[in-house]
Formats: C-alpha cells, sequence, structure tokens
C-alpha cells in the first residue's frame, strides 16, 4: 500500500491544469472592464486590450505561485 502523501501529491498534480485553467479566468470587475473599453470606442486599439487583459492574468498566476512557494518553503 502506498503511503498517504504520495496519493495526496497525486491528486494534486491531477488538479494541476484545472488550477492553472481556473486561475486564468477573468473577474467580473475584469470582464466589465473588458466590456466597457471594448464597447465605448477605445482610443487605443482592441488587440491591445486583449493583450493586456492576458498579461495581466498570467502576471496574477505567477504572482499566487510565488505566493504560495514562498509560504511553503517558510512553513517547512
Amino acid at each position: 500500500m502506498p503511503p498517504a502523501s504520495s496519493a495526496h501529491s497525486e491528486s494534486t498534480r491531477n488538479n494541476r491544469p484545472l488550477t492553472i485553467m481556473a486561475a486564468l479566468a477573468p473577474s467580473v470587475p475584469e470582464i466589465r472592464y473588458l466590456l466597457a473599453r471594448l464597447l465605448l470606442r477605445p482610443p487605443i486599439g482592441k488587440a491591445f486590450i486583449i493583450a493586456w487583459s492576458l498579461w495581466r492574468r498570467m502576471h496574477q498566476l505567477n504572482a499566487a505561485q510565488a505566493h504560495y512557494i514562498r509560504h511553503l518553503h517558510t512553513q517547512l
């Protein structure tokens, strides 16, 4: 019988893509912002607005991962 820790790490490994996709989902305020920027004739291009949104979500994901890694190392 495998140790309990391997079962936990296995379940965590299986949920990782789901966690990443959930972190990339835009928030309600961001959706409102995007709609306002796209529908109210933005002074800058639509491609820039979408690229900014993608960059912002990736930045939030990287910051969250760094936060959890830092806290994991301080608890050990």
